[in-house]
């Protein structure tokens, strides 16, 4: 029973460990009861059936949020849907301790649990591509407060603190298992060293010695007034973005879907929607980001558009889209199960955004968790990151908090400041060692004033990508390879 109660208990701590409560700390050690349980089963549909409860468990304790969509018009559909998502993600798991459980087979036992921490970035990383692609549940996203650990992922990506994490649980429970100082002083040295590097890293980093002025705009209109009052929210727009600053601005930023699909025809600015509108952007000093629907002959798209002027500049449309609720693939069609009001296009051009010669990209939502779409803005040369958000749907925590955290590692990773813009919240700026510089409430409008700083210098990650990632997933396949050469010759 005891046991039960500890492995509910590990999923229940991971998970809130994801939660904005600072306590990202219990990650470090909540994994162990869990390593404990799946070391002593012997039967695969043991290890299949708790795995799947594991991770439902620890799903449901930090993307309970779900429930609370106010996109979703029934109470039943919320919960329905939270729970589907927590027990599609727990495949995660599955995956994990079947590879665990086989690899224990035909391995000497007192290393076989080191392989563990290969499996979960390999996991992972394979599931973060594909239209049901989710990286919101690494591992890694438990330690945003830990800014100095996580300089490490300039190198070794997200994935990296994903390893860490794990191992150093694996080194917890076999210090508990039987005790010796060589273990101690290892385990000591181990969770240590990631800190080291860190401080290391952050103090070599160069500070850009280039800026921007940025204007961003947090408007806090709610959902059905959007639907219902274009002219009265456009103007609420513009009012905040003409309250005046000490500096001149060299761009304002609008959330996603700020504005009415109607403003585009073919690409180019349709200036007979609204007076205001046009006045505004003929001040030749505006150089606007904002979202709208893009609408084509036969396509749809989730966009961000450049005005310099009164002109359309560029546009990008959103590539990573949110499945059954911003793409619904045709058998969900079929079945009748979509969860959201619209079904985009996915787009499929990295389209590069630039102001004063100044080249960067504008991603929308929940584009900011993906870690490789951005590095390949980066790497076609965007000298700072836009992430452009509505966040609407989620008027309560912890879904806001969350989300905002998630790019923190973005501007880390590429070592870019990250402007985001959120309709209803969070808004903020985040320099390129992973500082929150500003940040607005959420459910309050605002507007944020700051000097960006600008760079074209590009880190080991943005060359190399994953490349911690792939050497993980290479070593689980050699080792998968081994034991099927090994049957067959035992055959």
């Amino acid at each position: 029973m005891m046991i039960n109660v500890l492995f509910i208990l590990s999923a229940l701590l991971t998970g809130i460990s994801h939660q904005p409560w600072g306590l990202g700390f219990l990650a470090w050690f909540s994994l162990v009861p869990a390593i404990y349980f799946f070391n002593n089963q012997i039967s695969v549909k043991k290890v299949i059936g708790y795995a799947f409860l594991w991770g439902f468990i620890y799903h449901v304790s930090f993307l309970y949020f779900l429930s609370g969509n106010i996109g979703i018009d029934t109470i039943a559909l919320k919960y329905f849907t939270m729970l589907l998502v927590s027990c599609f993600l727990s495949l995660n798991f599955i995956l994990i301790f079947i590879f665990y459980f086989l690899f224990k087979k035909f391995f000497n036992k007192n290393y076989t649990i080191y392989i563990l921490p290969i499996i979960v970035v390999s996991i992972e990383f394979l599931r973060s591509f594909g239209l049901y692609g989710f990286t919101w549940n690494s591992l890694s996203y438990t330690q945003t407060d830990y800014l100095m650990i996580s300089q490490n992922i300039e190198y070794t990506g997200i994935y990296g603190l994903s390893f860490w994490i794990v191992l150093i649980n694996v080194m917890i429970y076999e210090l508990l298992q039987k005790f010796s100082k060589k273990k101690l002083y290892i385990l000591i040295f181990s969770f240590l060293f990631p800190w080291i590097t860190g401080l290391i890293i952050q103090n070599n980093y160069v500070k850009p010695k280039k800026y921007i002025n940025a204007k961003i705009i947090q408007p806090n209109i709610s959902l059905s007034e959007k639907r219902t009052n274009l002219n009265k929210t456009l103007l609420k727009l513009i009012n905040l973005s003409t309250i005046s600053s000490n500096d001149s601005v060299d761009i304002i930023v609008w959330p996603e879907s700020s504005i009415s699909s109607r403003f585009l025809i073919n690409d180019n600015y349709n200036n007979k929607v609204s007076r205001d509108m046009n006045i505004f952007l003929e001040n030749e000093k505006i150089n606007l980001v904002a979202g709208l629907e893009a609408n084509y002959t036969n396509k749809r798209f989730n966009s961000s558009v450049l005005f310099v002027g009164d002109s359309i500049s560029n546009i990008y449309h959103k590539q990573r889209l949110v499945p059954n609720v911003e793409h619904t693939p045709s058998f969900f069609d079929k079945i009748g199960y979509n969860m959201g009001q619209s079904n985009f296009n996915i787009g499929k051009k990295l389209s590069m955004f630039n102001i004063n010669e100044i080249p960067f990209a504008s991603m929308i939502c929940i584009e900011s968790i993906f870690p490789n779409l951005t590095r390949l803005f980066v790497n076609n040369g965007a000298e700072f990151i836009v992430y452009i958000v509505n966040d609407g749907w989620y008027t309560k925590p912890p879904e806001p908090q969350q989300h905002a955290k998630r790019c923190v590692y973005r501007a880390i990773e590429n070592r870019r400041s990250v402007i985001r813009c959120a309709n209803t919240g969070i808004s903020m700026i985040v320099d390129p060692y992973g500082n929150i510089t500003h940040q607005s409430e959420l459910n309050k409008s605002d507007v944020i004033n700051a000097n960006i700083t600008i760079s074209d210098r590009k880190t080991f990650y943005t060359k190399y990508g994953n490349l911690f990632s792939i050497l993980n997933l290479f070593s689980l396949i050699l080792m998968g390879l081994f034991i099927i050469f090994k049957k067959r010759i035992k055959s």
